[in-house]
């Protein structure tokens, strides 16, 4: 079964993760999304992501953070960040519910975000004795240095009226109003030559050090591969989680 839908409607194109009920990115999900991504031609003009139901995504499989195949996640994970990084028309973020870990990295990715004003917007992996690869380059870049260490060494989460606040999204709206919001900024872009928002893209992207974010993000998930995933806390946070008990932390 499809784990991604695609619609053309409204001059732009609707990619929903439908991954019941909390959109969690198995490596088969990223896989998928990446493919679809990579679909995508400057003609298109526009495109929206969003989480099919009530959430947009809870993050990664924790089960598939484990040695034998997390690596093989990091990879997965990397290559989805570059087809969106890749595409060639703006992708816009449409947030409702849960956008945490994984999650965040995907929506921090695109290049516009409309969110539900009581959204979770947050990279608990610390909680868990890991860290967020991808987010400990793009976060500091969205709300600087300081608000980063913030979310990434507590993992606090944010509502959606904070994320905007903090700089991370572009507008707060009640959680109903998120798709409307999303497709009439989505029709304001889709006005634009195809052809020149691809240029304008590219252009903003590579002035922003898109290459060298690709790089700093391959770079944090060899610190993940070669010194998160083979610890003794990383293993333990991940069980704890999934066994819902406290972890014991080695230097406890």
């Amino acid at each position: 079964m499809s784990l991604v839908t695609v619609e053309k409607k409204g001059g732009a194109t609707h990619i929903v993760l439908s991954n019941p009920p909390l959109n969690i990115l198995t490596c088969a999900a990223m896989r998928e999304l990446a493919e679809t991504l990579r679909t995508l031609r400057p003609t298109d003009r526009v495109a929206i992501l969003r989480g099919g139901g009530k959430h947009f995504c809870a993050g990664a499989d924790i089960g598939e953070h484990f040695p034998e195949k997390g690596p093989a996640l990091l990879e997965q994970l990397q290559s989805l960040l570059a087809a969106l990084e890749d595409s060639p028309v703006p992708v816009i973020a449409a947030v409702r519910g849960a956008c945490l870990g994984a999650g965040l990295e995907l929506a921090a990715g695109c290049d516009l975000m409309v969110v539900a004003e009581e959204s979770k917007l947050g990279v608990p992996e610390i909680s868990l004795g890991v860290f967020p690869p991808a987010a400990v380059v793009d976060l500091p870049a969205k709300v600087g240095p300081v608000r980063a260490a913030e979310l990434l060494y507590t993992g606090r989460t944010l509502t959606g009226k904070e994320a905007v606040a903090w700089g991370l999204a572009n507008e707060a709206v009640p959680d109903a109003q998120v798709d409307e919001h999303a497709a009439a900024l989505a029709a304001k872009i889709s006005a634009h030559s195809g052809a020149a928002l691809a240029a304008c893209r590219l252009a903003l992207r590579e002035s922003s050090a898109a290459l060298t974010r690709r790089a700093a993000i391959a770079a944090a998930c060899r610190v993940y591969n070669h010194r998160t995933i083979p610890s003794h806390d990383g293993t333990e946070g991940l069980k704890a989680f999934l066994e819902k008990r406290k972890a014991v932390w080695a230097d406890k």
